[in-house]
């Protein structure tokens, strides 16, 4: 495996859309591979093929579950429920913005081992997933963003000052549902 070097805005080749993969063989087993090691690295939950300057539909995403390696990923249904919530980029590194998404979605998607699968999912998941698969569209979250604002070391101090006052508040994880191949 192979860590790759992670573009960054304003490359053109973010705002460029994805072509479907056509084949699931070796190659595009192995860039998924590349793709995890590059995310896990640089600490990211998601990294779609674009990022890495592959127009190609391939989308690696683990919000705290395992990883899923997703090829042709595709939302076929979009809960009504709208939640705003803050997300960054590796794309778009020291910036955040607050993102309108879907609370809950339904994804169709390839899985390496050529099998369709389909999941459900909501919050981090599902946000997660809309923001890879916007990248394969060549949208960013800037894009969707209703306030951008600047990632300082000022702002991760109080990040960290809220966290570790929450420390006593019970957490409920999220957790994606297992995919359903068919």
């Amino acid at each position: 495996m192979a860590i790759l070097e992670i573009v960054k805005h304003p490359d053109d080749v973010l705002r460029r859309k994805a072509e479907p993969v056509r084949k699931v063989n070796a190659a595009i087993r192995r860039t998924l591979d590349d793709m995890a090691e590059t995310m896990y690295a640089a600490h990211g939950v998601g990294l779609a093929g674009n990022q890495v300057g592959l127009l190609r539909r391939l989308v690696v995403i683990d919000v705290g579950d395992g990883l899923l390696q997703l090829i042709n990923p595709e939302i076929v249904r979009r809960s009504d429920e709208i939640v705003e919530d803050t997300e960054g980029c590796l794309s778009i590194p020291g910036w955040q913005g607050d993102v309108p998404r879907n609370r809950q979605v339904q994804m169709r998607a390839t899985l390496p081992n050529g099998r369709v699968a389909w999941f459900d999912a909501e919050d981090l998941f599902a946000r997660a997933i809309q923001h890879e698969i916007d990248h394969l569209d060549g949208v960013l979250f800037l894009d969707r963003a209703s306030k951008v604002y600047e990632v300082t070391a000022e702002s991760k101090a109080e990040d960290a000052e809220e966290a570790g006052q929450a420390e006593d508040a019970e957490v409920s994880p999220v957790m994606p549902a297992a995919p359903r191949e068919g």
